[in-house]
């Protein structure tokens, strides 16, 4: 299967076809920006089209739309004494044309400049269908719906998408592209900027993964897996201390460790994290209590929840009954100071006593109301040590890495048959496993050699990808088979 190279302007017009290239190697991704070397011969009348600002769009034969576009981003002049002599190379790559939403940032208030950001919201707000959202970020960030210094020339997002489970997110300055992944992952949806060559633009595409699971399966017996590797690694940490605020013997420190691993593995790893921003400390009984100092008016600081509200409901109705108390307080001083007849003057003094009574027994009542809130927060502090402990024994979890290297056949053709973002069928020693294709390589020598590499399931987001169960599984199968025989 052959593809072919052409090449746009910085203006998106069609210049010309690469046909002389030495090699070019590209990468799709699936919600990612993917991107493409093409290595040329200088000097070159086709090298010359190669320009700042331009691009490339790879077509596919048997394919009605381009199966890549992207911009150029960097030029490498490529010289040796026994290849590319003379004139020498030159390598251009690039990224797709998903790199636009890496280089936007989610505003707090999109209809607003850069200066006149104070006049809106700190943070945005997001709740809506997860295409639709991407749709209405992506317009707003560089579509048409975009200030006019920040809009993209050529780029049409199409009609608002309705489809797809609902989103909730915070957004300040957020890079688009990282946020628009995350969104992507957790809500089964996808998107894609490709170049329309009938329309000079770069048009947006948003859309569910396709179900391709019980049609395109990769396995040995189909003669479409060239090479599979699993493998098993033991656990990098199995016991996880949090130590928390406090001094020497006060300092609170919380252990949580896994059992289950240390029995499997035979292996007991200590790790400490130091969480000093969590305001606890043991008290005498060894139990964790809250860190808290003592203001110049005499009440105890405990702060606030993340999100700036009270910490209980009793904390602020107690604060708003000491500032009405002060209020009057104030008011009745006033009086008093104003007052000109002796009448006037008793019912001042009256006020006064009153109003210091009233102020007195809010303070007395906004005290009882912090002291009967700390449990609140210790529980909370509490969660905030229980999940870096989490988060520490899940980054040194046992790990299943499970890596496969299909290829192409007449029946489960890239581009045809399969694409970035399907979701399809990977078969190993018995053991199936459906998951989503995120990345496909593909590297094309003038020759017409051709290496298609798709990646499955989290080897597309560069992390290795974590089946322990899975692996585990397909590991007892194959003992068991052997046993057998």
């Amino acid at each position: 299967m052959g593809y072919r190279v052409e090449v746009r302007d910085r203006n998106l017009n069609r210049i010309g076809e690469l046909d002389t290239w030495i090699k070019l190697d590209f990468v799709v991704r699936h919600c990612q920006a993917g991107t493409w070397q093409l290595l040329v011969k200088d000097g070159t009348d086709q090298a010359k089209m190669l320009q700042q600002g331009g691009g490339i769009v790879i077509w596919q034969d048997g394919v009605n739309e381009p199966v890549f576009s992207g911009g150029i981003e960097s030029f490498q002049k490529y010289w040796t004494t026994q290849q590319h002599t003379h004139q020498g190379s030159i390598y251009v790559g690039g990224s797709c044309d998903n790199q636009m939403a890496y280089h936007r940032l989610a505003f707090p208030e999109p209809t607003l400049p850069v200066p006149q950001q104070y006049k809106g919201r700190d943070t945005r707000s997001v709740s809506a269908p997860a295409q639709q959202s991407i749709w209405w970020e992506l317009d707003h960030a560089l579509g048409p719906s975009a200030l006019p210094d920040r809009r993209v020339p050529g780029v049409v997002v199409g009609p608002r998408p309705a489809s797809g489970a609902a989103v909730s997110d915070s957004l300040r300055y957020d890079v688009l592209g990282s946020k628009l992944e995350e969104w992507c992952k957790t809500k089964k949806v996808g998107y894609r900027f490709l170049y329309n060559p009938d329309t000079k633009s770069i048009d947006l595409t948003t859309y569910t993964p396709r179900d391709r699971s019980k049609d395109i399966r990769f396995a040995t017996e189909l003669g479409n897996l060239r090479e599979f590797i699993y493998t098993l690694s033991a656990p990098k940490v199995t016991r996880v201390i949090v130590a928390c605020q406090g001094e020497g013997k006060e300092r609170y420190i919380h252990q949580k460790a896994d059992s289950v691993v240390e029995a499997e593995w035979g292996v007991q790893i200590e790790r400490l994290v130091d969480r000093r921003d969590i305001p606890l400390r043991t008290n005498p009984a060894g139990a964790p209590e809250l860190v808290v100092k003592t203001t110049s008016d005499g009440y105890e600081d405990i702060g606030t929840r993340p999100d700036g509200a009270e910490w209980t409901t009793e904390v602020a109705a107690r604060k708003k009954d000491l500032a009405e108390a002060e209020k009057e307080l104030a008011a009745a001083e006033k009086a008093l100071a104003d007052a000109k007849t002796e009448a006037e003057k008793n019912a001042a003094k009256l006020r006064l006593v009153e109003a210091n009574k009233a102020r007195l027994n809010s303070e007395a009542a906004l005290k009882r109301a912090i002291r009967d809130a700390k449990p609140t927060i210790v529980e909370h502090y509490m969660d905030m040590v229980k999940q870096a402990a989490d988060a520490a024994l899940k980054e040194g979890e046992k790990n299943g890495n499970f890596q496969i290297y299909p290829i192409d056949t007449e029946q489960c053709r890239f581009g045809v048959d399969y694409f970035v973002g399907d979701i399809v069928t990977v078969a190993v020693d018995g053991h199936e496993y459906v998951e989503i294709i995120r990345e496909v390589n593909v590297a094309i020598e003038d020759g017409g050699k051709t290496s298609i590499t798709p990646k499955i399931g989290e080897q597309g987001t560069g992390e290795p990808l974590n089946l322990y169960k899975s692996v585990w599984e397909m590991r007892e199968k194959l003992r068991k088979l052997e046993a057998r025989l």
